[in-house]
């Protein structure tokens, strides 16, 4: 029956050319999207390393040039918001705080190893405390680094394992320039910060020490608040900032709303690519029905003759949906022909996992859908009765 039924789509290909087509883009199509969306999945369900619930962010901007005046009203600030009653803990940072949409990079090697590209993070003691953060080896920053011989830095597992591998890494020393080297003093497991979508990147810790460093503007500042505050502290803590900062700009949100801000640019793209997909999806749907539809009406007099002969409802009803899904196989056979190239060649560096279940998944809705749309009209054929078909013949 099944050899029969790809011998007769086979002998019918011309006419089928279209629908196969349509179900070969629709499958590149829907590989494509659910490839994206298991990427993201995948990401979202891992650890982020870090809490932010309860964070605030605030933004300070220097109107003014006079890098000596901006300093020192710099740390008036962050001494002013640690005084405040509804903080618990505050720190300053640059700009590429959790969901920010700001990156800082650079190249770390260790040994003569290929420089790793490493997302670089300013921060100061009380950002571990921010935002909850635990170190798995090691030890976070404190009062005993300001006398350090070496620039103290914290890194993730990431980092450890793509620039020591198998090695232990506190206590290593990297060196950034032919003056400068950092002695990595902690490993946390997880810092994964631009988004809950994207994957976990090498990341170090820098720490900010204000009594040594003179010269440097940081227009991060990160709180962490007490249950309860809200827009009146908000409020009563920008009117006592402005106070000191006279000449800059403070805008306050929260980790909440750029956590909601950055999820939008990947999961508005991600609806929009669903949104099309389905239209594509859609109009297959409609040309299988009407395939098979057209197919019932041409061939009345073959479905009469059949039922004459024996053929019970159940295998009339078979037939139609087995060349409905012959037709799908076809155009999922020349798609698959260029979707194994894809974990098979590593394509953008995804894992081989994420494409394997994106094929499975395209062609099991391409089979769904071809079997839905054969129900109907298949259960229509079956219902023919012989004396009636052969008549109007």
């Amino acid at each position: 029956m099944i050899r029969h039924l790809f011998k007769l789509i086979w002998n019918q290909r011309k006419s089928n050319f279209l629908l196969i087509t349509e179900i070969f883009f629709s499958f590149l199509v829907l590989f494509a999207v659910l490839s994206f969306i298991f990427y993201s999945y995948h990401n979202y369900t891992q650890p982020l390393g870090f809490k932010y619930d309860k964070v605030w962010q605030l933004w300070l901007s220097p109107n003014t040039d006079s890098a000596a005046h901006n300093i020192a009203v710099q740390e008036q600030m962050i001494q002013r918001v640690r005084t405040f009653p509804e903080v618990e803990y505050a720190s300053l940072s640059n700009s590429n705080t959790p969901f920010a949409f700001s990156m800082m990079s650079s190249d770390l090697s260790y040994r003569g190893k290929k420089g790793v590209e490493t997302n670089v993070f300013n921060v100061q003691d009380d950002y571990i405390n921010v935002f909850d953060m635990k170190v798995s080896q090691g030890r976070w920053f404190g009062p005993q680094d300001n006398a350090s011989l070496h620039d103290p830095i914290v890194i993730n597992k990431k980092l450890q394992e793509e620039l020591f591998g198998d090695e232990a890494a506190v206590g290593k020393l990297i060196r950034i320039n032919d003056s400068t080297q950092y002695a990595v003093i902690g490993v946390v497991d997880h810092y994964r910060s631009y988004s809950e979508f994207d994957p976990e990147k090498a990341a170090y810790f820098h720490r900010i020490n204000l009594d040594k460093d003179k010269s440097s503007i940081w227009n991060g500042l990160v709180i962490k608040v007490k249950p309860g505050a809200g827009v009146a502290f908000e409020e009563k803590m920008v009117r006592e900032l402005s106070r000191i900062a006279k000449d800059w700009t403070i805008e306050v949100t929260t980790q909440e709303k750029m956590r909601q801000s950055k999820a939008k640019v990947t999961t508005v793209p991600m609806v929009a690519l669903g949104l099309v997909c389905g239209f594509l999806v859609f109009n297959v749907a409609l040309g299988l029905f009407g395939v098979l539809w057209y197919n019932i009406n041409r061939r009345y007099a073959e479905i009469g003759l059949r039922r004459a002969i024996g053929a019970s409802s159940k295998q009339i009803r078979n037939q139609f949906v087995g060349e409905v899904l012959v037709i799908a196989t076809f155009g999922l056979l020349l798609g698959l022909v260029l979707a194994v190239q894809f974990p098979l060649l590593q394509v953008f560096q995804l894992s081989a996992s994420i494409y394997w279940e994106s094929i499975g998944a395209a062609a099991f809705v391409i089979f769904l859908l071809a079997t839905i749309c054969a129900i109907y009209p298949s259960y229509q054929a079956s219902k023919i009765f012989p004396a009636v078909a052969l008549h109007e013949e």
